[in-house]
């Protein structure tokens, strides 16, 4: 079985933040990781989002080709990405020959299917700047729930998508005049004739999220509107035969298909393999496109009849920062470049992880509660253990781990909490996956602790070889286990110790073999640094 893991598209108009990590990004490749250690194929997919009118808006701001501003974008968020340890198969482009040919292929077969229709329709357009504008560049009132300052095509607090004149006291971005309403001929996709099969799809499939299946299904009873997919701009991919561009939601989720298409010509593979039988295919997101991602996607892989639906999409929310919404203006912003000049990666992808659950509810960055978890579960409790054996077996065995015998009731039990942990890992509960290690952790600390092997070592060394051939063991299977989340230490300190990261193995303790001299694999965050991010 084949694993297909994505990470929703993220835009290319700006810097990423500590937020756009929590939902998507960390978590599909810490799944994959995972996944891959387990010997298991899989790989990596996402790319940048490049038709979206905020990346319009900002290369008209900026006085850019719509082309070169995201091409910028592109590069240095995949640059940014990949210095976190994500370790991408593919990191593509929605402004791409192979999006722009998937995306056509697509709609024809949708409009052979009967699912695409055309229609008068009412657009707003701003008569100060003589322009019709497409949804980033209309702001106004949520009818639904009442938030101020939402776009005229989705709002942000309560998820529910809108249409034009949905808005409340609706204004222009650029100049702030209201616009007016005017007559369009726009493309639409028959999303209302799937109630049922998407309803059939929700019954069937177990492994969607269930809370979000809940939360969708109130959506379907409240009647699917059928979805306005072109735009009157000039970014973006043209409809055939029309003036009209494809709105972004159309293409961008298509871009998943292409940026594997485009990973699997460069690999000698058969792209068809990662989209058809055989093959899970898991959407990481965010739970500001749950709408897009439970509806509109799956409705446009039913239309096309010959394209898989997604085994998991697990939906997180957002990420507050010290209990406050991130937000540029107000200082209440860190962007990943800046935490990468300043802090450990693994440190982020720990801390990240651990307050992180499997649901869609928020969470919140807290500086000194990132400096406690870092310093006394990943290092006190993980880092200690796996240099104080090391640094034993070298000291003491000239690096050689002393052979010992029989399981022992620590090993029983290791290979218990081991089967709860990949249980977690497979159910994509990575926080509960993580905390399952550091039980692991905590129980070669006090297997160590009890046995008190710095006292044995003068009396009796054979005994206290045994006890370190059990804790050499048990640090080959941390670095096993712990590489999903911080990579980059477990990655030096395998080669350190001359051992392979390999998850199905990580129960095992039947090994002895020759170490080299280790170096402590985590380093202690400082008050100080703490105090200079929270001025």
């Amino acid at each position: 079985m084949r694993t297909l893991v994505t990470a929703a598209l993220i835009y290319s108009n700006g810097e990423i933040h500590l937020g756009h990590l929590r939902s998507t990004y960390l978590p599909a490749d810490v799944y994959t990781r995972y996944l891959k250690s387990s010997g298991k194929k899989a790989i990596y997919v996402c790319a940048t989002d490049d038709h979206g009118t905020p990346a319009l808006i900002k290369a008209e701001q900026e006085g850019r080709k719509p082309e070169e501003y995201t091409r910028y974008w592109h590069d240095r968020d995949e640059k940014e990405f990949r210095a976190l340890g994500l370790d991408f198969d593919v990191f593509h482009r929605t402004h791409s020959p192979e999006n722009k040919e998937a995306t056509i292929q697509l709609f024809e077969k949708l409009r052979e299917n009967g699912y695409i229709y055309q229609k008068e329709v009412k657009e707003y357009y701003c008569e100060h700047d003589k322009k019709y504008l497409a949804d980033r560049y209309v702001k106004g009132k949520c009818p639904s729930c009442g938030a101020e300052n939402q776009y005229s095509d989705q709002c942000e607090k309560c998820g529910k998508s809108l249409k034009v004149g949905d808005l409340i006291k609706p204004r222009c971005t650029l100049c702030k005049k209201e616009p007016v309403l005017r007559e369009s001929e726009h493309y639409f996709f028959k999303l209302s004739a799937f109630s049922k099969k998407i309803s059939a799809w929700f019954k069937k499939n177990k492994e969607l999220q269930q809370d979000i299946v809940g939360y969708v299904k109130n959506w379907i009873k409240e009647g699917l509107i059928d979805w306005d997919m072109s735009r009157n701009l000039k970014w973006g991919f043209k409809i055939p035969g029309s003036n009209q561009v494809f709105y972004v939601w159309f293409d961008a989720p298509i871009g998943y298909i292409s940026s594997t298409k485009k990973w699997a010509k460069e690999n000698k593979e058969d792209w068809k393999k990662w989209w058809g039988k055989g093959t899970k295919i898991v959407h990481f997101i965010g739970k500001d496109i749950i709408y897009h991602h439970y509806l509109f996607w799956p409705a446009m892989l039913m239309g096309a009849g010959d394209l898989p639906l997604p085994t998991k999409m697990p939906a997180r929310g957002f990420l507050n920062l010290e209990g406050q919404k991130f937000s540029k203006s107000r200082g209440n912003y860190v962007s990943l470049k800046e935490y990468l000049q300043k802090f450990d990666p693994d440190h982020l992808r720990f801390y990240m992880t651990l307050i992180t659950p499997n649901a869609n509810t928020d969470g919140n960055w807290n500086w000194k509660d990132f400096m406690s978890r870092v310093n006394s579960d990943l290092i006190g409790n993980v880092g200690n253990f796996l240099y104080r054996t090391t640094y034993f077996i070298n000291k003491y065995f000239d690096g050689q781990v002393p052979s010992f015998k029989g399981p022992g009731d620590f090993v029983k039990k290791w290979k218990q909490e081991y089967r709860k942990v990949t249980g977690h890992m497979e159910l994509v509960e990575l926080k509960k996956g993580l905390e399952g290690v550091l039980k692991l952790s905590g129980m070669a600390n006090k297997y160590f602790q009890d046995n008190e092997p710095w006292k044995l070592i003068k009396n009796d060394k054979k005994k206290a070889g045994q006890i370190l051939g059990v804790c050499a063991n048990a640090c080959k299977n941390l670095c096993s286990l712990m590489f999903p989340f911080t990579p980059f230490a477990m990655e030096k300190l395998s080669k350190e110790m001359k051992t392979k990261i390999d998850w199905k193995q990580a129960d095992q303790f039947n090994k002895t073999w020759k170490i080299s001299k280790t170096t402590p694999a985590f380093k202690k965050i400082e008050g100080e640094q703490i105090k200079k991010v929270m001025k």
